[in-house]
């Protein structure tokens, strides 16, 4: 059985310069031409299909096995729910549970409202999730009053009242705990139910514990038993049914070179330019480049298509502006940054491109001048600004994913290495991270020092690093470095700035208990408890496949406990570290509801309805296509 966090096809070629080069726009045509190569799916090292090499039936896996033939009944109960595959009838419902079948309310009478603002209104039952313990008698107790198919129909009817009359109604499964038992096969699941209704939206949040027959060769199970373990329940009242607004077509739909390089697939890419690991779009700043007040916004690319600047219009839409400012750069950029580095009081440019870090100064709010390249580690991924000296500067630090010199290999290639050169829960094989000292204040502007090693920084500096926070965790009055790395411990690295020898850093990682050893992805700082202390919101991939898999007594035989713990943890999800005020944090993740963001990239602190309290967004996704079965 194949465990991947990541996979995919990159196109593997060598960087030949570092300084950035233009070109004009695609206007509607390839920029190179080409077959997209993405039809096969053989894997290099086996030259078999996948369905030969990753085939549960064949590895031994029953779980997997179960799970999906489970998948399909949890479907046809999700058809019936939305409508989209049958009704809420005895007949059709009988061939999803069993004749014995008990189960308790769906929406439980327990449960609770914990926010109405007028806008929004959220129920839940707030009992804490029970340890998996599927041996327990599940099937016995007053609370399990509703009996076989008609009485399963009640007991989702109740839940299902909100949604009466909404449409676009949409239903997700995922299984994420299998246990065989002496008699039947218990599972534990997530379910989500979705709608939009005439006073705005209605969305349902739902862990149960299932108790299904075993499965017969020509029979799909059946359910025995079913108990709500969480529950939540989020109104929302506005016409438009959604709290945003997609307003990219009005913004940049008037620029003829969008719907050509922005409304395709990475499958069109493949093997047209440079891939970079599946990245699509990988950076964004946002920024008023020519002091008109207007945030304008800068996109990067992967290697071969120009990177684009859009100056925002004063009607809202944008003007797409690269080549005029001199930022049309065609390497393969990771990241950017508006800030002002020389104090003047525009908007100058960064950009992490592989194997650098472009600076550009704006000149005069028209136009943008390449200052330097600051040489890096060949796979940078994020950037950000801070002054950690306190020298009225901002300086530069960058996360590097691994340590390959080839385009392409990025992700995939920093994959490969940490499952083949270390333990995927705790790799030291990565890139080296680089923070740049801004030297404005002792010479010219634009000029930057590497000070990491003087600094400190290169402590525990070998990791996959995806992003860096900074923020003053322990309110002294200085920058500290909050460090998210996949395959690995992340690091917290107080600022002990104020020393006769300058600003030192010190990884405190373990005395603080933030190690966080997961898929790092993002990191965010932000007092969500209001007690004056900064927490910690680390964004990690919540995996239904690796919370199945690594609990199974099959899994790792040889590995220790330990070892054990830190591979269940990989896939459990984000993380919210609260800061204790005394140089420590708890784990709060699994009680603030925060773990299950699916298969997050990015987090951030928001207070969507400006009531004063930090609010959490998850930017997910990967593969948006029918499901294939793959996590």
């Amino acid at each position: 059985m194949i465990i991947a966090l990541f996979f995919g096809l990159a196109v593997i070629v060598t960087l030949v310069s570092v300084l950035p080069h233009q070109r004009g726009d695609p206007q509607g045509a390839d920029p190179v031409a080409g077959s997209a190569g993405s039809e096969a799916r053989v894997p290099l090292e086996t030259g078999k299909p996948w369905d030969e090499v990753d085939d549960p039936k064949r590895d031994g896996w029953d779980t997997e096995v179960f799970t999906e033939v489970a998948m399909k009944q949890l479907n046809a109960l999700g058809g019936m729910m939305t409508g989209d595959g049958g009704e809420l009838v005895p007949s059709q419902m009988g061939e999803i549970v069993a004749g014995e079948f008990v189960c308790e309310r769906f929406r439980p009478s327990e449960a609770k409202e914990i926010l109405d603002d007028g806008q929004l209104r959220t129920v839940r039952l707030s009992a804490p999730l029970p340890e998996w313990n599927p041996g327990e008698a599940e099937g016995v107790g007053p609370a399990l009053t509703f009996q076989g198919a008609e009485g399963f129909i009640d007991a989702l009817g109740e839940a299902l009242i909100p949604f009466s009359g909404a449409s676009e109604v949409r239903f997700k499964a995922k299984i994420f705990r299998v246990s065989f038992l002496a008699d039947e096969i218990a599972t534990r699941q997530y379910l989500s139910l979705s709608g939009r209704t005439e006073s705005g939206a209605v969305e349902q949040h739902v862990t149960l514990d299932i108790g299904w027959e075993r499965p017969s060769a020509d029979q799909l199970p059946r359910m025995r038993w079913l108990r709500v373990r969480e529950f939540e329940q989020t109104e929302l009242h506005q016409s438009e049914g959604a709290l945003f607004a997609d307003c990219t077509g009005s913004v940049l739909g008037g620029n003829a070179n969008v719907a050509p390089q922005f409304l395709r697939g990475m499958n069109h890419w493949f093997g047209r330019i440079q891939v970079s690991g599946l990245l699509g779009t990988p950076g964004l700043a946002l920024g008023d480049v020519n002091g008109d007040g207007l945030d304008d916004l800068y996109v990067c690319e992967d290697a071969g298509l120009p990177n684009r600047l859009f100056i925002q219009n004063a009607d809202g839409s944008a003007h797409e502006a690269s080549a005029a400012w001199g930022v049309d750069w065609l390497q393969s950029s990771r990241s950017a940054l508006f800030i002002d580095l020389d104090n003047d009081g525009d908007q100058d440019l960064a950009v992490a491109i592989f194997g650098g870090v472009v600076v550009a100064e704006n000149i005069d709010n028209v136009g943008f001048r390449l200052r330097d390249v600051l040489k890096t580690g060949e796979d940078t991924m994020s950037l950000s600004a801070v002054d950690y000296d306190l020298d009225g500067f901002l300086d530069l630090y960058v996360c590097v994913y691994s340590d390959s010199t080839e385009i392409g290999s990025g992700l995939s290639g920093g994959i490969q290495g940490a499952l083949t050169g270390a333990e995927v829960h705790d790799a030291n094989t990565g890139g080296h991270n680089v923070l740049f000292r801004n030297l404005a204040a002792e010479s010219d502007a634009f000029k930057f020092g590497d000070v990491t090693n003087e600094v400190g920084l290169e402590v525990n500096n070998h990791r996959f690093s995806l992003a860096a926070a900074w923020d003053d965790f322990d309110n002294d009055g200085d920058q500290d470095l909050y460090v998210a790395n996949d395959f690995g411990r992340d690091h917290l690295y107080r600022n002990e700035g104020g020393r006769a020898e300058g600003p030192v850093f010190v990884d405190i990682s373990d005395p603080a208990r933030v190690e966080d050893s997961a898929t790092g992805m993002s990191a965010a700082w932000a007092d969500y408890d209001r007690d004056g202390w900064m927490d910690m919101l680390v964004g990690n991939m919540w995996s239904s496949a690796g919370k199945r898999i690594a609990y199974q007594e099959k899994f790792r035989p040889l590995a220790t406990d330990e070892v054990k713990r830190r591979i269940q943890r990989l896939s459990r999800g984000n993380s919210l570290l609260r800061n204790n005020g005394d140089g420590t944090f708890d784990d709060e993740s699994a009680a603030a509801g925060v773990e299950m963001g699916r298969w997050a990239w990015g987090t951030k602190f928001v207070d969507f309805n400006n009531d004063g309290w930090e609010d959490i967004m998850v930017a997910n996704g990967y593969i948006t296509t029918d499901d294939t079965g793959d996590l």
